[in-house]
């Protein structure tokens, strides 16, 4: 009975960590944090709105992965849950006597696999746009072969979903490789680092 107690805490405590970690994972979610700590009476939309320069999408998007670590009154406004002050309490802990050195080896190391995933993408990219490039030749010289209308109509068809596929995926390789390198790390600590020891 008491290891069944002992387990349940203990998913508790990892599904709390998992809140706190997603809440924290955004530099815009830290802030509208630290936007809504700096007024203890509490602020409004407009207010972080300002402060924070995001649009209104990404604010209420943001807002609505903060739901638990915000509360917003009959006045309509954003004061931090008991959960939102520990999550804040933690962003002032972590700048607290933080050795540089120790920040620079962690961002050298970081750098190294942002950049590992940086020249993946690239090669991802350039592997994509060969194979589109390959399959528009083929077809646009079978369509001229045989001068079939419906093959022209594809390869034309064809040539406007890879330039907009191409175009796509160049602005995946520019914004994503850090969101990809949070996904890695994230999931490294969920596989690797977030274990219990058995007795």
């Amino acid at each position: 009975m008491r290891l069944l107690v002992n387990e349940m805490v203990g998913k508790v405590a990892d599904d709390l960590d998992d809140v706190v970690i997603k809440g924290l994972s955004s530099p815009e979610r830290r802030n509208i944090l630290r936007i809504v700590a700096s007024y203890p009476e509490g602020v409004n939309y407009t207010g972080i709105l300002g402060e924070s320069g995001l649009s209104t999408g990404r604010l209420n998007y943001h807002l609505g992965e903060l739901t638990g670590f915000l509360e917003s009154g009959e006045d309509r406004r954003y004061r931090l849950t008991e959960l939102g002050k520990k999550a804040v309490a933690v962003l002032s802990f972590i700048h607290e006597d933080v050795d540089n050195g120790l920040l620079g080896m962690v961002n050298t190391k970081r750098s190294q696999r942002l950049k590992s995933i940086r020249r993946r993408i690239n090669y991802a990219f350039y592997f994509l746009g060969f194979i589109l490039l390959a399959v528009t030749a083929i077809a646009g010289t079978i369509a001229e072969a045989r001068g079939d209308p419906v093959i022209r109509a594809f390869t034309g068809f064809w040539v406007i979903f890879s330039a907009g596929l191409m175009y796509l995926a160049n602005r995946s390789r520019n914004n994503d490789p850090e969101r990809i390198l949070w996904m890695v790390e994230w999931l490294e600590w969920r596989l690797f680092g977030n274990y219990r020891q058995r007795p």
